[in-house]
């Protein structure tokens, strides 16, 4: 059976977030997390964020729903009053347990004639076609932005099989392992500076019944002069999918691991920043071959002229 909590959701100024957080640990009360307000806002390179400490932090504080809600809402509130106002409760909603509730936010997505999903759906997926099984974490890649989707769409166009494919920003290991499971020569090489890419990719390849040996993760900083001797061979496809910024700061390595007549899936890069991403790769020596774009995020399908 399902444990419900009442999941409390508070506006404090920015100056009282310490002491209230503090105060917090001598309650019953769970702190989930703190959220400051921030302001979206549009760079050359697609987007970042901004803090606003002028305006109030959201605190989003838990309750085992072990009491009437009316009797524990009241309770919260009387606890809220010793700040005079300052402190404010927003907003209550009953939620899971969320150990269990998280993974109602990942459903499979449809990619043309590919379904990505995470793995603990297999026994709903059993007669829906291909699906590739990649389960959420800490390491970019689950099929939901735009830009993934994209690079696997270039990639059903395609047939790799027998290429020597290399992946850099793995994260998840998405890429890299549509390419193992489509007969890309083995190792795939995934790239990425994310620590825990790794593991996260050994389990992505267990849930889709390949071999360790597969993919063979590579950790460390894409635009290191060292990490072009990390892969022993040139590739016939890379695929970066970071930002168009990063991309460019990666084609030093691009161009030493990029075999002769070599493809490159460039994603990352938004509408905004297209024509000077396109431009220099160009002055590079590439050739743009096809584009993709859903929502503001573009991908760009590249030779080596050469």
């Amino acid at each position: 059976m399902s444990r419900f909590w009442l999941k409390y959701t508070i506006s404090l100024p920015a100056d009282l977030e310490e002491v209230f957080l503090a105060e917090l640990l001598d309650s019953t009360y769970t702190l989930g997390w703190t959220e400051p307000q921030i302001e979206v806002i549009v760079t050359e390179n697609g987007y970042d964020y901004q803090e606003q400490p002028e305006q109030p932090v959201i605190a989003y504080v838990f309750e085992p729903m072990e009491e009437e809600q009316q009797a524990l809402v009241a309770r919260m509130e009387e606890y809220l009053q010793r700040w005079e106002g300052a402190i404010c409760l927003k907003a209550v909603e009953q939620v899971k347990e969320e150990n269990e509730s998280w993974k109602d936010e990942f459903v499979p997505v449809q990619i043309g004639s590919l379904t990505v999903a995470p793995s603990w759906t297999k026994e709903t997926l059993q007669d829906a076609g291909p699906v590739l099984w990649i389960d959420p974490g800490a390491a970019f890649g689950t099929g939901y932005h735009g830009t993934t989707q994209d690079m696997l769409r270039f990639l059903q166009e395609m047939d790799v099989t027998g290429m020597r494919v290399i992946d850099i920003g793995a994260g998840s290991g998405i890429l890299s392992i549509y390419c193992a499971l489509h007969h890309a020569k083995k190792p795939v090489y995934a790239l990425d500076l994310n620590p825990e890419s790794e593991y996260e990719i050994r389990q992505n390849l267990a849930h889709n019944e390949l071999d360790a040996s597969s993919v063979e993760v590579v950790i460390g900083d894409a635009t290191s002069p060292d990490m072009a001797e990390r892969i022993p061979e040139k590739a016939d496809l890379i695929l970066l999918n970071i930002g168009g910024d990063e991309d460019v700061a990666i084609l030093p390595l691009v161009g030493k691991l990029l075999a002769p007549d070599g493809t490159v899936i460039f994603s990352g890069l938004v509408e905004w920043n297209r024509e000077a991403i396109a431009d220099k790769l160009v002055t590079e020596g590439y050739s743009i071959k096809d584009q993709r774009q859903t929502d503001e995020w573009v991908t760009l399908m590249a030779k080596a002229a050469r």
